[in-house]
């Protein structure tokens, strides 16, 4: 019976064992280094990009403004008073005494009118009245001598009373010849073309020989302006216009004395909006000592308004207009964007008056992205301690 030899383990085969397993190990390591450093560096790469993604933003802080608005508007300069003279008889210039820039005193004589037509009707008044006196004086004798007759009973009372009724007529007859006389007169005086009251002569439409009639609706003989103050007239916007009152004080300048402030100060105002102006007529007065300012020249007028000193002011910038109407887009302590609704008080520009809707501590937003939504997270750029922008 053959016996079997006992197996014998062969080293060689148990070395190759182990480097089988190294190796698997090995190639495990380096799959799960890889694989780890690459999801470091993806994770990396998304907090990198979302790092970026958060926008970088401006913050800027409501602010207040104590100092004087400065409102500019166009005005018109007008003078003190001005008067288009016409002519109150028909007839022809005899002469004119004055011409346009004179200088002139109240009842001067600017020009003379001849009047033939008046002076033919003032003769024939004359004459009526002289046979109204004459016809007035033989019916005064008629009923003396008529009356004395009665008291004898040699006439009958009623012829008595006729003449002294018709002496009656002839009395009413010499009146109204009288006044006729009057009204003539005083008609004839408006030959005369005299100022109505102390100014500069700034219009003369007539010459020797031109015929003038007592017509409202032609063109003046004479204008005449009192110049020693002058208006101004000014057209307010309605928004300014309960910020105006008597004793507001402006300034203005005019084209023809450049360099010049001139100091006024509001008179009055027509305290009406102009239906198709939407504009409020204030009235400013002015001196004119040295007569550098004309009537119906221009004028840029400046009001120093008084602002509110408690009213929140943001720049124009600031603001967002969308479906939700006016907002501001604000930080919080978070760095969250959380969006307020305002009310515009004012605009100036590029700044805006905010009525409600904001509190003096917020931080906004200057010139906000248009993807800026609701509780985005923000990154605040630009810190300034000072003015305007945080």
């Amino acid at each position: 019976m053959v016996s079997e030899a006992p197996a014998v383990p062969v080293k060689g085969r148990n070395i190759g064992l182990w480097l089988v397993l190294a190796a698997g190990g090995l190639i495990a390591a380096y799959l799960a280094f890889t694989f780890l450093q690459r999801w470091e560096n993806d994770r990396r790469l998304t907090e990198w990009t979302q790092e970026r993604a958060i926008p970088n933003v401006t913050i800027v802080r409501p602010h207040t403004d104590d100092k004087p608005q400065v409102l500019a508007l166009p005005g018109n300069i007008a003078a003190w008073y001005e008067a288009a003279i016409h002519s109150q008889v028909g007839g022809y210039i005899k002469n004119w005494k004055t011409d346009i820039g004179a200088v002139v005193k109240k009842g001067e004589v600017l020009a003379e009118v001849d009047t033939p037509e008046l002076d033919e009707r003032l003769a024939q008044a004359r004459e009526e009245l002289s046979r109204a006196q004459a016809a007035l004086a033989l019916a005064k004798v008629t009923a003396e001598r008529w009356t004395a007759l009665r008291n004898s009973a040699a006439v009958s009372k009623q012829s008595a009373d006729e003449k002294t009724s018709d002496l009656q007529v002839k009395q009413a007859d010499v009146g109204a010849a009288s006044a006729n006389l009057d009204r003539l007169k005083a008609q004839k005086q408006f030959a005369l073309i005299v100022a109505p009251f102390d100014g500069i002569v700034t219009a003369r439409n007539i010459d020797i020989g031109s015929y003038v009639a007592a017509d409202r609706s032609a063109q003046p003989l004479f204008k005449v302006a009192d110049v020693h103050a002058m208006r101004v007239y000014v057209n307010v916007p309605q928004t300014y216009a309960a910020r105006l009152a008597p004793g507001t004080k402006a300034t203005f300048t005019t084209p023809q004395s450049p360099g010049r402030r001139f100091d006024a100060r509001l008179a009055t105002t027509s305290n009406a909006i102009g239906a198709q102006t939407g504009s409020l007529l204030v009235e400013l007065d002015t001196p004119n000592p040295d007569g550098a300012l004309f009537p119906g020249s221009y004028a840029d007028v400046h009001f120093e308004l008084a602002t509110d000193p408690t009213q929140l002011r943001v720049p124009a910038s600031a603001l967002t207009v969308g479906q939700h109407g006016v907002r501001v887009a604000t930080v919080g302590a978070d760095d969250r964007v959380a969006f307020k609704a305002v009310v515009i008080a004012k605009d100036f520009g590029e700044e805006v008056a905010i009525a409600s809707g904001l509190e003096a501590q917020d931080r906004i937003i200057d010139n906000p992205p248009e993807s800026l939504a609701e509780g985005d997270r923000v990154r605040i750029a630009d810190k300034v301690s000072t003015g305007l922008k945080e």
